[in-house]
């Protein structure tokens, strides 16, 4: 279960960099187009002004891909750092369990630091939530391989062994297996829910921006493709409707009918929140 959520993270993040591949081409188009034209008005002072409009319009873009993009990596950097600090609670709390910790694999993980910004790549986040689960799954297969040895060991009680103490504290042993597995898993559940929230709201926001520059200026090529077929894009109805803009048209009146279909969507609950304040301001 754990493998297939991070998988859906993954999926994420790859359709993420996608997008913001496809901007910067976009980006890249404009500044080829500004240039051709920089070198006509070069002959001729008069035009000083006149590609204005046209360089707000790349600067404006750029400034908001880099903003997206420099939120995702703080992203990724803070990722890391949940990831690395969950690592080193789990593997304290079995720091006096030989069975589990011998079994843990022996990997030197880049300490995070809370304070300086350093760029973490998608492989070592990997690397350290494998290790996680692994080290959970070692937890969960000690307590299985107690809990058989209970058995055994409540059998030869009952037929008047005196092993009645011992196998108290091997239950209170397991059980306390038992919890640290459940609250691990369940901080494990809760670091899934909230990357993927975050990711998926980036994800949208570029979305929006790169049918914001299609929609403004006509490109001979359309380039964007949806996820990979492993996931279906969150947002595969709006895809739909964007892919389908005429060039020219008023983007935002698009997406302002988009919100209004759905009256129960989310966004449609945020814009009356917002209608509602702007009166009271």
């Amino acid at each position: 279960m754990s493998e297939e959520k991070f998988i859906k993270i993954e999926d994420y993040k790859n359709d993420i960099n996608r997008i913001i591949e496809e901007i910067n081409d976009k980006c890249i188009q404009l500044d080829i187009i500004y240039k051709k034209y920089i070198k006509q008005i070069e002959t001729n002072s008069d035009f000083t002004m006149s590609l204005d409009t046209l360089f707000f319009q790349i600067a404006m873009t750029k400034r908001d891909a880099q903003n997206y993009k420099d939120l995702f990596n703080l992203f990724l950097y803070q990722m890391y750092g949940q990831y690395y600090k969950l690592f080193i609670k789990i593997k304290g709390s079995y720091i006096d369990n030989i069975d589990i910790t011998e079994n843990i694999p022996s990997i030197d993980f880049s300490p995070f630091d809370d304070i300086h910004y350093k760029v973490y790549t998608f492989e070592e986040i990997s690397k350290i939530h494998d290790t996680i689960v692994n080290i959970i799954k070692l937890s969960k297969n000690h307590v299985s391989k107690n809990e058989y040895e209970i058995e055994d060991d409540t059998v030869r009680v009952n037929k008047g062994i005196g092993i009645d103490n011992l196998v108290f504290e091997k239950q209170h042993h397991t059980q306390i297996l038992i919890n640290k597995n459940t609250l691990h898993n369940e901080m494990l559940n809760k670091l899934y829910k909230y990357q993927e929230k975050s990711l998926s709201r980036i994800m949208l926001k570029l979305k929006l921006l790169y049918f914001q520059i299609v929609s403004d200026i006509q490109f001979e090529s359309f380039n964007y493709t949806s996820t990979s077929s492993a996931r279906e894009s969150i947002t595969n109805a709006l895809d739909s409707k964007l892919k389908n803009v005429a060039h020219r048209q008023n983007f935002e009146n698009l997406l302002m009918e988009e919100f209004k279909d759905d009256k129960n969507n989310r966004f449609s609950k945020i814009i009356k929140f917002f209608n509602k304040f702007c009166i009271y301001t």
